[in-house]
């Protein structure tokens, strides 16, 4: 049988441009992929070769050469592949990307390349250096909310940032408005272990947390916070609506009150006009189990509803009530989260993660799920859904319902997440040879496997 002849091609523009024709024959194509040894993790694959470059082709490979047909298109971290045709069946051996078009020549000048140096997956995740967010986080980046205050700034935070679109940033003052009051404690909170510091409320003050978003077009929105602790007296977090505040146009804002005189947890509609201040009770739970130093979720969701405001309450993932109002669909245009500790019940109250949702809201179970660290998830589920997350195609080979179930995600970053759920498991992540993606095979699917 004849050597089956090699296909190059590089992802440009979006469209795969084959590039066999300047590869050097005389360089080869130089593949590796797979374990240097039985004891050590699979190394990143890896494809070498040479790519003609001299003024017969115009420099086309030159990135940066105005005049080459391939310019503004050799970016870092393009796309290649490379395959055989043996038999009239196309297999792939290796897909990875280019860090760096690196360009070399002879002492003569008569001969120029480009030396191709490209890698799988595994190489630009290994030795990166990505932020390490927490489940909760992750979560909250995959779907794209509209404006989020994580509040886990640290010790030498003055105020919260916006994440999402680098919005107004949650700020801290006092109950008579001023900023040298009621500071909380940046950095010093807990939700959980495995979840980001956040801010702490301390024992004794009184103050707010409050911060503007930039009114947008919805037909429904819904808006997260999460707090952990037993709080003060009281502790409420108002959502402001766009409401001009006339007899026309009230503005109405929803309101969460954490009452721990009376055990209580409410929420009320309030409505501010020019004839004055009504409030509206919509629901009320005693004894909700809110008060201890368990993480505690809660999410308001408004719609448009007819001619009506329809309302649901969602407390630790479960729908706890719903209904309609008459008060007209406002998108959100302030958040605000009033606390006070002082008198004889003065406990802190931890808070983070106050989310404002558009059209992309998430299913309340699985926020919840991504509080509790996905705990009892298994581990060839965690890497699948961690790819997602990230964007990253996945492939399995196996039973990812088979694997073994993990603790709670920690705060870490992307490739130390895997690893750890791989050692569970005892499979092995690779990288696909036929298109950009990590590939997973569970333990047991190599249970009857050849040595």
């Amino acid at each position: 049988m004849a050597y089956p002849n090699a296909l190059v091609e590089l992802l440009l523009g979006g469209v795969w441009v084959d590039v066999t024709a300047d590869v050097y024959v005389r360089g080869r194509i130089n593949i590796t992929r797979g374990r240097k040894d039985r004891a050590s993790r699979p190394s990143p694959s890896r494809c070498r070769f040479y790519l003609k470059n001299s003024p017969e082709v115009r420099a086309r490979y030159s990135p940066v050469n105005p005049t080459g047909e391939y310019y503004g298109l050799l970016l870092p971290n393009t796309v290649c592949r490379v395959s055989v045709n043996p038999n009239g069946t196309r297999w792939y051996r290796f897909t990875g990307l280019i860090p760096d078009f690196v360009l070399d020549r002879n002492p003569t000048d008569l001969d120029r390349w480009v030396a191709i140096d490209a890698f799988g997956l595994l190489y630009p995740l290994q030795n990166a250096n990505p932020p390490a967010y927490d489940a909760l986080r992750r979560h909250i980046n995959r779907y794209g909310p509209l404006a989020c205050w994580p509040l886990t700034d640290g010790a030498d935070a003055i105020q919260g940032s916006e994440i999402i679109a680098g919005g107004e940033p949650m700020r801290a003052v006092g109950q008579s408005g001023s900023f040298f009051q009621g500071q909380p404690n940046w950095g010093r909170g807990s939700l959980t272990p495995w979840l980001s510091p956040v801010v702490q409320l301390p024992a004794s003050t009184q103050g707010q947390l409050t911060a503007g978003v930039r009114p947008v077009g919805l037909t429904r929105w819904a808006a997260d916070h999460f707090r952990s602790g037993t709080g003060g007296i009281l502790d409420i977090f108002t959502v402001y609506n766009t409401g001009a505040g006339t007899d026309a146009d009230p503005l109405n804002s929803w309101v969460v009150v954490a009452d721990r005189t009376t055990n209580e947890v409410r929420l009320n509609l309030v409505s501010v006009s020019e004839s004055g201040i009504a409030e509206s009770p919509l629901w009320a739970e005693v004894d909700a189990g809110f008060f201890d130093e368990s993480p505690h979720m809660v999410r308001i969701i408004i719609e448009e509803s007819g001619v009506e405001t329809g309302w649901t309450l969602i407390i630790d993932g479960r729908t706890i009530a719903f209904g309609t109002d008459a008060a007209v669909f406002r998108p959100a245009s302030r958040f605000r989260y009033q606390w006070g500790t002082i008198g004889p019940i003065a406990d802190p109250v931890d808070l983070g993660y106050i989310t404002y949702w558009g059209d992309t809201i998430p299913d309340a179970a699985d926020t919840w799920a991504a509080v509790q660290g996905h705990a009892q998830e298994r581990a060839g589920r965690r890497i699948e859904r961690l790819c997602v997350e990230e964007g990253i195609a996945f492939r399995a080979i196996g039973d990812l319902d088979a694997s073994p179930l993990m603790g709670p995600q920690q705060d870490a970053a992307l490739m130390s997440l895997l690893t750890a759920a791989v050692e569970v498991d005892g499979g092995v992540l690779s990288e696909a040879v036929d298109e950009l993606a990590l590939e997973f095979r569970t333990n047991r699917s190599k249970y009857s496997q050849g040595v």
